[in-house]
């Protein structure tokens, strides 16, 4: 990976290349690019045992990289997890845990596993998700396994684009505990996320923003330059490399 940091994409642009991707994808190994108004910008990846930034994993998670290898091989098998947790670096799980308390108000935009997660916490969550049938899928298993109490407690709209921004936009002022922002960005752009829903975050609540080190989200990133940055670095569920997490205190 290049030292030198090259500009911000202007625009959701950003596209990965792999030369032999079923081994690249597998090693870290392959190009980023995006186009500016200044011309072509790319960061070469040669492995992933840093994030996109260079930062180093935690101790904490290469402690785990054991429990990381089975949820990527039970992902394989089938896309929730036996025990279903968000697939953020494993440090930002154990740091969410630490905050979370029955009744919070959870708005994540890009739901799944961690839906379950924050369900099973005893929380209220709304999400915001591109895919109907991914929807149907996560509500199935919400009734199988959590029960219709924690059903009730799922707010879930199959939104994307200018549609889910609209969406979140609409919400209360200042109205949630916590906003996850983990959509995928080639429907919904993470930095127009951050940007509707930073004012929906409750005085002292947390906005997440994962893969916070990768070039699509550095705009995002920068939304909140205004507060004080908590960053982990390290492997995530079902991740095969090194990713980064970020939390700002509202």
């Amino acid at each position: 990976m290049s030292n030198q940091k090259p500009n911000a994409p202007e625009q959701n642009n950003v596209q990965t290349f792999y030369e032999h991707p079923a081994l690249d994808r597998l090693t870290g190994h392959y190009t980023v690019e995006w186009e500016n108004s200044d011309g072509t910008q790319q960061i070469k990846v040669h492995n992933r045992i840093t994030d996109l930034e260079g930062h180093a994993p935690s101790l904490f998670s290469l402690m785990r990289l054991p429990k990381v290898v089975k949820s990527y091989r039970d992902a394989k098998r089938h896309p929730i997890l036996p025990e279903p947790v968000p697939f953020l670096v494993l440090d930002a799980i154990e740091f969410l845990e630490q905050k979370l308390e029955p009744g919070m108000r959870v708005l994540e935009i890009g739901g799944g596993n961690s839906t379950l997660w924050f369900l099973a916490q005893g929380c209220e969550v709304h999400t915001i998700e591109h895919s109907p049938d991914w929807a149907e899928h996560m509500r199935g298993f919400a009734e199988e396994r959590l029960g219709s109490e924690a059903c009730e407690r799922m707010h879930l709209h199959v939104e994307q684009g200018e549609d889910a921004i609209a969406h979140i936009e609409s919400l209360d002022e200042q109205s949630f505990d916590i906003v996850l922002v983990d959509c995928m960005n080639e429907f919904t752009w993470r930095k127009d996320c951050v940007r509707a829903g930073r004012s929906k975050v409750k005085p002292g609540g947390w906005m997440c923003l994962d893969n916070s080190d990768h070039p699509n989200n550095w705009n995002a990133a920068e939304l909140m330059l205004d507060k004080e940055r908590i960053r982990f670095t390290g492997w995530a569920p079902m991740c095969s490399v090194v990713t980064q997490t970020s939390f700002w205190q509202m």
